[in-house]
């Protein structure tokens, strides 16, 4: 896939490290309850949440070389948009001195508990419609401003907590839970199929939609092998309980890292991945139950066999490019793009890119084909809402509702977030090798 650079504006932000011996890699985790008051009002409906299934965490991880500090955020939320990603990075980079660049903040994408804070930014009129009016509820707005004293709380113990940390990598088949919903017709349109009445069996000659059955389970032991963190990377929508259900919950990612930490110790951290097309095959909380054990189960096996990497130094990069807009929003954001962050972390022969909105599977198999690191990890729902949906080129001509109007950016706008990202990528492997 080729695709041209002209019309974005590129900039770099954060210079690559150079190449040098690295220090021994050290890792502190920890994780604290962000859980609203059920008396907030749900974003999906105009009603109080009215209980609490389970509760919320913010969870952090923070990696140093010994000259370098990199810290993860990821939180029990629908997403981390531009705003209040800006709010929590300023406050723990004056917090920790970490800096801003070097800070990843993500959402687990989980419809069952709130949006991050908009801000002022221009909204399109779906969201000004939809999203909105929830975050101006007092309720809300004493919440996001707790919110984001928590995350500096968490950071900070989880830096605290580093000790000299072992780098591990695992691998672990999980594709039966996950459902492309994005089937193919016969004339090569696509049918979006949200909840799907059997997800093993296809109607009207339609094919399956393509899926990566992979989680990644990266380890992070201390010296004896005591466990810091295990990281859970897989790309599926946290929606299983979403529609029938309006409490608060974390859905099956909470299910599943809760039951993490109680068979391996330490903090269990979700990654979510390019997960825009790709939902649980069933749903409730019945397989919430079901799907936790078998992904638990699943990543605790990965981790006993998983492959011992040697780390490198942490090299972290940036860059902020303008995706065009389709007509629609361009309209109503009153602008012809959309500033959409792409973060490269590297530690070694592992990579994790970050992009912005709800990407598509196709988005993170490209840039994992492409990359020059043997383990590369590919997150969406990142610092930032950037234009939401996004596919590869030529994905809006096959319809469905993915590249329907929740898609804020031009068909193009994928080809140029995988084109940023393989740019990064191989910036680092260069700056690895020392040339």
């Amino acid at each position: 896939m080729t695709c041209s650079l002209l019309p974005v504006l590129f900039l770099l932000l954060g210079p690559v490290a150079t190449a040098g011996a690295a220090e021994t890699l050290s890792a502190g985790a920890a994780a604290a309850d962000i859980t609203p008051d059920p008396k907030m009002m749900n974003w999906t409906v105009p009603l109080p949440y009215g209980e609490v299934h389970d509760p919320l965490f913010a969870r952090a991880l923070v990696l140093s070389d010994g000259e370098t500090r990199v810290a993860f955020l990821v939180w029990d939320l629908l997403d981390a948009r531009e705003y209040a990603v800006a709010r929590v990075r300023a406050a723990l980079a004056e917090a920790t001195g970490i800096p801003a660049g070097n800070i990843l903040v993500q959402g687990t994408h989980n419809h069952s508990g709130p949006k991050s804070e908009m801000g002022p930014e221009p909204l399109t009129s779906r969201e000004a419609r939809t999203s909105k009016p929830a975050q101006q509820d007092p309720l809300y707005r004493a919440w996001a401003n707790r919110l984001v004293g928590t995350c500096v709380e968490v950071v900070r113990k989880a830096d605290g907590a580093r000790r000299p940390a072992t780098l591990a990598i695992g691998r672990a088949y999980v594709g039966e839970w996950l459902f492309n919903r994005r089937p193919i017709q016969p004339d090569g349109m696509v049918r979006s199929t949200l909840q799907p009445n059997d997800p093993y069996v296809m109607p009207g000659g339609m094919r399956f939609g393509k899926l990566d059955p992979t989680m990644t389970v990266v380890s992070l032991q201390a010296d004896g092998g005591q466990p810091i963190a295990t990281l859970l990377q897989l790309s599926v929508h946290s929606v299983s309980v979403y529609g029938e259900y309006k409490g608060v919950s974390a859905d099956w990612p909470g299910a599943t890292v809760d039951r993490v930490r109680g068979a391996l110790g330490g903090e269990a951290i979700f990654l979510q991945g390019c997960a825009g097309d790709v939902v649980p095959s069933r749903r409730g909380f019945a397989a919430v139950k079901a799907m936790s054990e078998l992904i638990a189960g699943r990543a605790v096996a990965a981790q006993t066999v998983a492959l011992r990497l040697v780390p490198g130094k942490l090299r972290v990069s940036r860059a902020v490019i303008g995706l065009p807009a389709t007509e629609a929003a361009g309209r109503d954001l009153k602008r012809g793009s959309i500033a959409s962050e792409v973060q490269v972390i590297t530690c070694g022969p592992l990579a994790i890119v970050t992009l912005p909105g709800e990407p598509l599977q196709d988005i993170g198999n490209e840039i994992q084909a492409r990359s020059p690191f043997p383990h590369t990890l590919v997150l969406g729902y990142a610092n930032g809402r950037g234009v939401g949906y996004v596919g590869l080129p030529g994905g809006k001509a096959k319809g469905g509702y993915e590249m329907s109007e929740v898609g804020h950016g031009a068909d193009e706008a994928g080809g140029f977030l995988a084109e940023t990202a393989v740019r990064l990528l191989r910036e680092h492997a260069t700056a690895a090798a020392g040339k």
